[in-house]
């Protein structure tokens, strides 16, 4: 059982839009943003690429909506900053914000992390 607005399965999402971006899917920034600040990315991007997803984002095992909840968290904060912040300069790399996002949760997190 979960723990409720837990973020199991965050890593597995970066992984697989690792695997969307390494077989040559994209996406504009400005349609990522849009389902950022709609609070649906996990499903946008779970049900546009579903046959290329190896795990199931379908709400059964992990809290889509706590999922969601961080990258909303994100929303008018990277607007305009996707390349002074996060080194995005294409268009159509807004797949690149995914792991971007997840990188400032580990940047952050990481300061009381020891080997």
């Amino acid at each position: 059982m979960l723990k409720p607005k837990s973020l199991k399965g965050i890593g597995l999402f970066q992984l697989e839009v690792l695997h969307l971006i390494s077989i040559g899917k994209k996406e504009n920034i400005e349609a990522i943003e849009k389902h950022l600040d709609d609070g649906d990315l996990i499903e946008y991007i779970f049900n546009k690429y579903r046959d290329e997803f190896f795990v199931v984002f379908n709400n059964e095992v992990y809290d889509n909506e706590a999922l969601n909840l961080y990258f909303q968290n994100y929303s008018g904060y990277i607007q305009g900053n996707e390349r002074r912040k996060y080194g995005i300069m294409n268009e159509d790399d807004g797949l690149l914000l995914i792991p971007a996002l997840i990188s400032d949760k580990i940047e952050h997190s990481s300061v009381d992390w020891t080997n």
